[in-house]
């Protein structure tokens, strides 16, 4: 059984900076978004403004 490369990526809100307060992760493949050498881009819910909206991926936060 072959194993998944997986890894977690933090989504903010397009237009706005790390600081912000909402933010998504998730787990994707890293294979496919990693040869095509592109960011993930998702469409998800921000609950600030109360609309969907486009997350882009971001540098994880420090470990603590």
């Amino acid at each position: 059984m072959a194993d998944k490369k997986q890894t977690k990526v933090y989504l903010i809100p397009e237009g706005e900076t790390r600081d912000s307060h909402t933010y998504h992760y998730t787990a994707i493949k890293t294979r496919k978004f990693t040869l095509e050498n592109k960011k993930m881009r998702m469409k998800k819910f921000n609950p600030a403004k109360r609309v969907h909206e486009w997350f882009v991926e971001a540098k994880l936060p420090p470990h603590s």
